[in-house]
C-alpha cells in the first residue's frame, strides 16, 4: 500500500516547496487538493503538471487529485485534461451535500445524471474518478455510494472511516465488502468525541494520538484482503508546522504497516 500526502494543511505554499516537504516526511507520493488557497488553483490546472514534475524530481508520485468538480463543463475539462497530462490515474470529485429540503430521492437523481456526465468526461481523457465517503453528503457510507454510483462502470470508491465518524460509524471491513476492486484509495486520520457545553463533538485529532477508528485493525485487516491501493494521510486538526504533523503521523501509519 502506498503512502500519500494529503496537501490541503500546507494551504497556497509554491510547487517546489511543497514537494520538497512531501519528501521530507517520508511520503511515496501525493494526494493534491486543487482548490482555491492551495498550492493549485482551479483557474491555473496548468499548475498539476508542475507539481508532478516537481514530485518527480524527488522520486514521488501523483496518484490523486482532489477536486470539488459536481459535474462537466470546462473548469471540469481543463483540470481533466491536465490530470490526463499529468499522468496522473485517479481524480476525486466533490461532494454531493445533502439537503432535507429537497429530499434524497431527487438529490439522488440529479446527483447521479451529473457524476455520469463528469466520468463520461473522465473516461475519454482516461481519467478514473472516485467518489469519497463524507459527512453531511447523501454519500456518507458504502451502500449510499453505491446507490448513487454504483451503476457507473467508470467511478471508483475512496473510503474514510474518519470522515464516517462524523456521522456515527460504519464497520470498514463492510466497506471493502460493499466496494471490492472498486475501493481505489482510503482515506487515513482520526478523531474523537468530546463533551461539550451544548453537548457532544466530534473533532479531528492528531493520527499518532488514536480515536475511535480502529486504525491497528484496519491496516493489517486490509493487508490480508489483499488491497493495494493507496492511504492518504490527512492532517485536519490545527498544527503550526504541518510538515512536522505529516511527518509525526506518517511514521505511526508505517510502524501500523510493519
Amino acid at each position: 500500500m502506498r503512502l500519500l500526502a494529503f496537501t490541503k494543511p500546507f494551504g497556497p505554499i509554491d510547487v517546489a516547496p511543497l514537494a520538497e516537504a512531501l519528501a521530507s516526511v517520508g511520503a511515496d507520493g501525493a494526494d493534491l487538493l486543487v482548490r482555491e488557497g492551495q498550492t493549485v488553483a482551479p483557474a491555473d490546472p496548468g499548475r498539476i503538471a508542475d507539481v508532478a514534475a516537481e514530485l518527480k524530481r524527488r522520486d514521488l508520485t501523483l496518484d490523486v487529485v482532489t477536486t470539488d468538480l459536481l459535474d462537466a463543463g470546462p473548469d471540469a475539462e481543463r483540470i481533466i485534461a491536465a490530470c490526463a497530462g499529468s499522468g496522473v490515474p485517479l481524480m476525486r470529485v466533490g461532494f454531493y451535500r445533502y439537503d432535507p429540503a429537497i429530499g434524497y430521492r431527487r438529490q439522488v437523481e440529479e446527483a447521479r445524471a451529473a457524476l455520469g456526465r463528469l466520468a463520461g468526461l473522465a473516461a475519454r481523457h482516461g481519467v478514473r474518478l472516485a467518489l469519497q465517503l463524507h459527512h453531511g453528503t447523501i454519500h456518507p457510507s458504502a451502500s449510499l455510494a453505491l446507490a448513487l454510483a454504483g451503476d457507473l462502470p467508470d467511478v471508483r470508491f475512496y473510503a474514510d472511516p474518519g470522515n464516517q465518524a462524523k456521522e456515527g460509524s460504519e464497520a470498514w471491513a463492510l466497506n471493502a465488502d460493499l466496494f471490492g476492486d472498486r475501493m481505489a484509495c482510503m482515506g487515513v486520520k482520526n478523531a474523537v468525541w468530546r463533551a461539550a457545553a451544548d453537548g457532544w463533538v466530534c473533532e479531528w485529532g492528531p493520527f499518532t494520538d488514536g480515536g475511535v477508528v480502529p486504525w491497528p485493525e484496519i491496516i493489517p485487516g486490509l493487508r490480508a484482503r489483499g488491497y493495494t491501493g493507496p492511504l492518504s494521510l490527512h492532517v485536519h486538526y490545527p498544527a503550526a508546522d504541518p510538515a512536522a504533523a505529516l511527518r509525526r503521523d506518517m511514521d505511526h501509519l508505517r510502524g501500523l504497516l510493519g
